[in-house]
């Protein structure tokens, strides 16, 4: 069965984030292509998830990305359903880390919440991808492949569903992302949203918050 992410308060002083602009907290870009940040974040994020342990059994497969991006707010609404889950299980106490975890605040989230609701879907393009060759489906094509059981069409395919990066600043941003094995449909390999933060002009994995749906 296809296991798509779930779209699914606590206030912290602003103090702590003064390293973060508070009136305009993200850069939300409704552009129709990426810009060479984006571009980065993208393709590092993608070319370093894809050499961990865990995808060794789908090196030869063909890498398919709906053609459809999810939407950013998939990332701020995942972020904030991992924070006050955080924060109800008293983690914070027990690791003192919710500002290195959670460097947006309450507020900081609504504002971008505000910014977000007339999103654009942003459609992706195979020059997009530097790293790897890809190839585009359609998200109604998957639906339908699905839908009529027609599986032997995804053999041999890893299937990527993700949002352009949600800006937060020149160094962080968010992406949200579903991998699965397109052998028996869309068989979830895994799905996060993700903090990448850049490091030596690199973009590197920090910090992964999750929706309350697992695998």
């Amino acid at each position: 069965m296809i296991l798509f992410f779930i779209m699914t308060s606590f206030s912290c002083s602003v103090n702590k984030y003064d390293k973060l602009n508070k009136e305009d907290v993200a850069s939300i870009s409704t552009d129709s292509k990426l810009t060479d940040m984006e571009g980065n974040i993208i393709n590092d994020l993608i070319d370093f998830e894809l050499k961990k342990d865990r995808y060794k059994n789908y090196k030869d497969f063909e890498i398919v990305v709906i053609e459809e991006a999810l939407q950013k707010r998939k990332s701020i609404e995942t972020y904030k359903y991992s924070r006050d889950e955080w924060i109800s299980m008293n983690r914070i106490n027990k690791n003192g880390d919710l500002e290195n975890r959670f460097l947006l605040d309450t507020l900081q989230i609504k504002k971008m919440e505000i910014k977000l609701e007339k999103e654009d879907v942003y459609k992706w393009k195979i020059s997009d991808f530097k790293y790897f060759k890809v190839n585009l489906l359609k998200y109604e094509e998957l639906k339908t492949i699905i839908n009529t059981g027609l599986y032997s069409k995804f053999s041999s395919r890893i299937i990527i569903y993700l949002s352009k990066p949600l800006i937060i600043d020149e160094n962080n941003a968010f992406i949200s992302f579903e991998i699965g094995n397109g052998q028996l449909g869309f068989k979830s390999i895994n799905h996060f949203t993700v903090l990448m933060r850049k490091v030596n002009n690199k973009w590197e994995q920090v910090n992964y918050y999750y929706d309350g749906v697992f695998n």
